[in-house]
C-alpha cells in the first residue's frame, strides 16, 4: 500500500491529487464457544499472554477435527503470505517449544486473539463501510479503473522474503479475506501482524525480538489503516466527482 504523510488540512487533497495523477497515467476449554462474534466485544482476550490463550483454547483445538466435522467454517485451514516479519518465526517457535506445543497448534489458538484484536480497531469498520459504498457506486457507474487502484498491497517494516503459511481456522481466514479489500492489506498479512500483536503480550518472553521487530509491525499496521481511511475517502470522492461529470445520479455515493 502506498505510504502517505498524514497531516491535517491537506491530506485529502494530496490523496485526491495522487489518485487523479494515477488516473491520468494508468477451555474454559470445553465451555469456550468458537463463533467469531463471541469475541468481538471481549476486551479481556486482548490482554492475555500466548500462554494464557493456549491454555484457554488448547482443548478445543485438539478436538477441532472431530468437533468441526459437520461445520466447514470451524475446520482447520491455512493462510499464507509472500514474506514474514523478521523475528516472527523464531518467536513463534520459541513460544511453541516452551509451551510444549507445535507451531500449528499455537497459531490456531492465537487465531482467536487475532480476530479479537482486529475487531478492536474501530477504524476498520468505518473504512470497510465507506469502501463498500464506493465500490458499489464504481460498479454501478462502470469505473473499474478507479476500483483497480485500490487493490491490496502491504510491506512489513522488516521482513524475510520467503513464502510462509500458518495454521488457522476457516472462519478466521474468511473474516480476514472479507476485510482484506476494504483495508487494502492482504488477508495473510493481517493474520501475520495479528500474530505479532499476540506475541507482544508475552511479557518477558521473546522480549528482545518483540521490542526490536514485532512491536514496530503492529504500530506500522495501525498507521496503514489510518492512511487507508484517507485513500478510501479519496476513492469515494473520485467516484462521486466522475459521476457528476458524466451526468449520473450520485445518490448511491456518500
Amino acid at each position: 500500500m502506498a505510504s502517505i504523510s498524514v497531516s491535517a488540512g491537506f491530506v485529502l487533497p494530496v490523496v485526491l491529487g495522487l489518485l487523479n495523477l494515477s488516473e491520468g497515467m494508468s477451555s474454559m476449554a470445553k465451555g469456550v464457544p468458537l463463533n467469531p462474534s463471541s469475541f468481538s466485544e471481549d476486551s479481556s482476550l486482548l490482554d492475555l499472554s500466548p500462554t494464557d490463550v493456549v491454555s484457554l483454547f488448547l482443548d478445543k483445538e485438539k478436538h477441532r477435527h472431530r468437533d468441526a466435522r459437520d461445520d466447514e467454517s470451524q475446520q482447520e485451514d491455512v493462510i499464507g503470505y509472500r514474506s514474514a516479519p523478521t523475528g516472527l518465526l523464531m518467536a513463534l517457535d520459541g513460544n511453541a517449544r516452551r509451551l510444549g506445543a507445535t507451531r500449528a497448534m499455537l497459531t490456531r489458538c492465537l487465531s482467536h486473539q487475532v480476530v479479537a484484536w482486529v475487531d478492536s480497531l474501530d477504524r476498520i469498520g468505518t473504512v470497510t463501510k465507506l469502501y463498500n459504498i464506493a465500490c458499489d457506486a464504481a460498479e454501478e457507474y462502470g469505473y473499474p479503473d478507479l476500483y483497480d487502484k485500490m487493490a491490496p498491497s502491504y510491506t512489513f517494516v522488516n521482513s524475510t522474503p520467503r513464502q510462509v503459511t500458518f495454521r488457522t481456522i476457516r472462519w478466521v481466514k474468511n473474516k480476514l479475506y472479507a476485510l482484506s479489500q476494504p483495508i487494502g492489506i492482504p488477508a495473510g498479512a493481517i493474520f501475520i501482524v495479528g500474530l505479532c500483536y499476540s506475541l507482544t503480550r508475552a511479557g518477558s518472553e521473546s522480549n528482545g525480538t518483540v521490542r526490536k521487530y514485532l512491536f514496530d509491525e503492529v504500530q506500522h499496521f495501525t498507521r496503514c489503516i489510518d492512511e487507508r481511511s484517507v485513500w478510501v475517502c479519496g476513492f469515494n470522492d473520485l467516484v462521486r466527482r466522475r459521476a457528476l461529470e458524466d451526468g449520473l445520479d450520485t445518490s448511491i455515493t456518500q
